[in-house]
This record gives structure tokens, sequence and C-alpha cells, in this order.
């Protein structure tokens, strides 16, 4: 009995000293404080507070009762602490104009069970030489000059859409993925992603992505950089059971999947093809950025990641809002049929002036029902003070986009799928705002001379780590929503009204995509479809330069 006593009391005196130990290292400056929050309890802090499923409505509302010039402090167990950006002035004050210190990742130890270690994956590189190489790389090949030359890809990849959903429409989600993770890896690789068979390489890139993002959603491990004791404790005996072993099948899968990809371009390149690629271009240049064999598999592997799932999320997305809303769908399509006519498929893109509704339902789409509703985290690299609110060192920067792109204050009706608020005014927001938006220019390091900007939407995300590849995932999104309202009545099986557009009908996952849904593609005239077949041979024909 004396022995527990002596080990209980240890074991408390330890962790009193422990906490008072990391709350003198993370004291304020004099007059400041960290931000504000819910109340917090004892050692938890606000861990046990936060939704395992869309914690980003809860995050919405607590910065709405709680927060302070769009900050949210939570603190994340005895030691951790977590901002989250509710505003955009916030996000442009903090990411955008302070990127030399919120450019960086946080720790996440579950990540270390996945990517092999020397920090070879660029979403998860702190900041850092070793990511502005890396972030060079690929804005070199993302450069909206190089991207444009894409845009004979882009439109036959989408005619083969168009295709299988007019002969096979019952599959068209599986259709739709393939085309969008096509792009990618013709582009990325210089190979034909066709087959839509479970083993085929780019259906298995989509599975290994479904499998990895389940297991990193909030509550499927345990979280380790909160509470790091839990790496040494049997995984049967905590509510996780089999975490490990789902993040090492995960790890084999995907880390084959991205060797045997770079080797058959290598294979490709060596005999003369896939020239154009930009896995061509990443090793014609290694003698001068020396990249492992390693660093390489991931850098190209990130580039099918960064630019699949996300595109072909908002594409199912707008086929749910035209499903829903036959009044807009038919003036779309009395728009692309103007333009475009009734000889050809259109070969819209991103710099089609001619087409405003459809790019401002674009532009809505992320608004809406973003596929990152918080955006991958950020961190700090040191100590900073904002409006008066210390934010140490190491914090954790979550930036709500689901908070920003339905803000009462700056938008009308912000729930509504209403693609008109973007020919009203060029932000989105309500008219009477007097807000005037100007893009930063991301190629610029440093943006603390550029005040007073402000993203059109922040479903790419914010700062020196907003997703380069903009440009292109609109000119896919462009290229396919018009042959999609050119060729197809969208509808729904049941009708318009039994179609739940609530953000409960879309998955919990990281990226949130529309759950199930039924709906009908009619070939709107026998003279389309016969558009359709014709243009299909020329793309097809154009296609086999990857296989």
């Amino acid at each position: 009995m004396a022995y527990s006593s002596l080990l209980f009391g240890t074991t408390v005196l330890l962790l009193s000293l422990y906490l008072l130990y990391s709350r003198l290292r993370s004291s304020n400056p004099a007059g400041s404080s960290f931000p504000p929050g819910p109340p917090t309890v004892f050692f938890l802090g606000n861990i046990h507070q936060i939704p395992l499923t869309k914690p980003f409505l809860k995050f919405t509302e607590w910065g709405r009762t709680y927060g302070s010039h769009g900050l949210l402090g939570l603190r994340m167990g005895p030691n951790a602490k977590a901002v989250v950006l509710n505003n955009w002035t916030a996000v442009r004050d903090l990411l955008d104009l302070r990127g030399a210190v919120y450019s960086s990742r946080p720790y996440m130890p579950i990540v270390e069970y996945v990517i092999p270690p020397g920090n070879v994956h660029v979403a998860f590189m702190p900041y850092g030489s070793q990511w502005r190489n890396a972030r060079k790389t690929i804005m070199d090949f993302l450069k909206n000059s190089e991207v444009d030359k894409l845009l004979p890809l882009q439109h036959a990849e989408s005619v083969q859409l168009i295709r299988d959903i007019l002969h096979d429409p019952e599959r068209w989600h599986t259709y739709s993925t393939r085309m969008f993770g096509a792009v990618i890896m013709a582009s990325v690789f210089g190979v034909r992603g066709t087959d839509i068979s479970p083993e085929s390489k780019i259906m298995t890139f989509f599975d290994i992505q479904a499998e990895w993002a389940g297991v990193v959603a909030q509550g499927a491990a345990p979280p380790l950089e909160i509470f790091p004791f839990f790496k040494y404790v049997p995984d049967f005996l905590t509510p996780w059971k089999g975490w490990k072993q789902r993040l090492e099948n995960v790890k084999q899968r995907q880390n084959k999947l991205y060797h045997d990809l770079v080797a058959e371009a290598r294979t490709r390149i060596a005999n003369g093809k896939g020239q154009d690629s930009f896995a061509a271009a990443v090793l014609g240049n290694n003698d001068k950025t020396k990249y492992s064999d390693e660093e390489l598999d991931y850098l190209l592997g990130f580039m099918m990641e960064a630019g699949s799932d996300t595109t072909a999320n908002a594409f199912e997305t707008f086929i749910l809002a035209l499903a829903s809303h036959p009044g807009l769908q038919a003036q779309l399509q009395e728009e692309v049929d103007r333009v475009f006519g009734s000889k050809a498929m259109p070969n819209a893109s991103a710099g089609s002036d001619d087409l405003p509704l459809l790019r401002a339902c674009f532009y809505e789409l992320l608004r809406w029902r973003p596929s990152l509703p918080m955006a991958l985290p950020h961190a700090t690299t040191r100590d900073d003070v904002y409006e008066g609110m210390f934010i140490p060192a190491n914090t954790t920067i979550l930036m709500n986009s689901w908070a920003l792109n339905h803000d009462p204050n700056e938008y009308e009706n912000p729930d509504a799928f209403d693609p008109s608020r973007f020919l009203k005014h060029p932000l989105g927001i309500k008219p009477t705002l007097n807000t005037v938006g100007k893009e930063p220019d991301e190629s610029i390091e440093d943006h603390t001379t550029s005040y007073g900007f402000r993203r059109r939407n922040y479903g790419f995300g914010a700062g020196r780590r907003v997703c380069a590849g903009q440009h292109m995932a609109e000119n896919s999104m462009m290229m396919t929503m018009a042959k999609l309202v050119w060729s197809f009545d969208v509808v729904a099986t049941h009708g318009a009204t039994q179609l739940d557009t609530s953000v409960h009908a879309w998955t919990d996952a990281i990226l949130m995509s529309p759950k199930h849904f039924d709906v009908q593609f009619i070939v709107r005239s026998e003279h389309k479809r016969e558009v359709i077949e014709s243009e299909w041979l020329r793309a097809d024909a154009f296609l086999r330069r990857y296989e």
C-alpha cells in the first residue's frame, strides 16, 4: 500500500511539474495573451470538445462566440496550442503578409508511419530551403504559360469522360474520378490512365488516397502530437484498434505505386516518349537539383495527390448543383450553346471570357462546398503578436475555409448555391461592401508590401503554401463543365427537391466530397450524340501518344 501511494504521489508531482514547465515555457509578453477560445478543462484543454465529424462547423460557431479579430485559440492537451483563422483579414495579415513566420507545418507524428524519413514529401516539409527548392521545381512546371500547353490533353480527356458517361452513365462517378487523375498522370508521368479496373495504377492511387485520408481523419488514430505516449501502447488496448497496420498498408502501397510510376516514366523517356512531362523536366535537370530517388518518387507522387481528388470532388459537386438547380442548368446550356454552337464540343478554358456564368459557377463551387473545408495546417516558426494577442512558436495554425466562405457579414445567404453573386461582385460578396479584390503575386516571396489584397476564394489555401496548380485546376474544370452542360441534361432521378444539398450530405473525411446521389444523364439531341462520337475518335488518337 505504501509503495502504491508513493508511486501515485510521485506521478502526480511529475505531472504537475511538467504542466508548470509547459506554462513557463509559453509565458506571454507583457500585456498580451493567447487568443480567446472556449473554456478548457485540466490536462485536456479543448480537445475533448472538438467533434470527430465536420469540426469546421464547431470552429465557425466558436469563432463567432469567443473569437477576436478572426482568431480562435484552442489548447490541445497539456501543452499544444492551435489558432483557427475564421475571417479573411486574419488570413491575409498572418498567412499572406507574415509568410516568414506562418509557412511551416506542425509536427505530425502519424505521417512518419507512412512517409519515408528525410522530409521527402512536399506537403509535410517544414518551411525552409528544402521546401523552397521543391516548391520552385513545381512552380516552374505550373506557370500559366506552361500549364496552357496542357489544354489539348485536358480537352481530349474531358471528351473521353463525356463519351464514357454517354455509354455507361451508371458509372459516372468512376469515370469522372479517372478523368481528373488521368490528366495529372499524363502531364506528370507521361502515362495514359484509361484503365478503370481496381488494380490499375490510377484507381489504385485513388484507393490509397481514400485510405490515407480515412486514417488521418480526426479520431481514426491516436493524437500522437498531443499525447505521444500512445505510440508505445499496443493498439488493441486503445480505441483505435488496427491503426498501425492500416498506416503500414498505406505506406507499402503508396511507396510501391510512386516508385513504379517513376520507373515507368524513366523507361518511356529513355525510349523517346513523354518528353514534355514533368518527370522528363525533373529528371533532365537532376544533375543540378540532385534529388534522391526517394525524393523524386514523392515529388512526382505529390503532384498526383495535389491535383486529382480535389478537382474530382469539385466536379461531382457541380453535377449535384446542376441536378438540384434545373433553372440554372438551362441558363448554362444557353450560354454554352450560344458561344460554341452545335458542330463541335466546347473547348473552354480558364481564359474563356465568353462564359461568365459558367466561370461564376466554378467560383461558387469552391466557396459553397470546398473540398478542403479546413486547409492543411500551418505552423509558426517563432513567437508573434497580432492585435495584442500572443501566438507562440510551434503553434498550429488552422485556416477555416468554411468560415471564410460562409460569413454572413460578407455573403448574402451564404449556404445557398448562387453563382450570380460572382456576377454582381468579382469576389462574390455583398455588392454594398467596398472590399477590392487583388490577387497576390504568388511568385513574390515576401508579401509585406502588398497590403489590401483579398483572394476570390480560399479553396486553394493561402500564404506561401497556396496551391500552385490553381490555373491547371480551373482549366480542367471549365473544360469539363462546359462539355457536360453542352452534352446532357443532368436530371435528379427522384426529382430535384429530393436531393440533399446540406453540408451533411458531404463526407466527413479531410477531403469533403458529396455522398452518393442518384442522377440521370440524358443526351440533349441525336446530333450531339454524333458529335460526341466523332470527337472521341480524334481524342483517342491524340491520347495514344501517352500509351
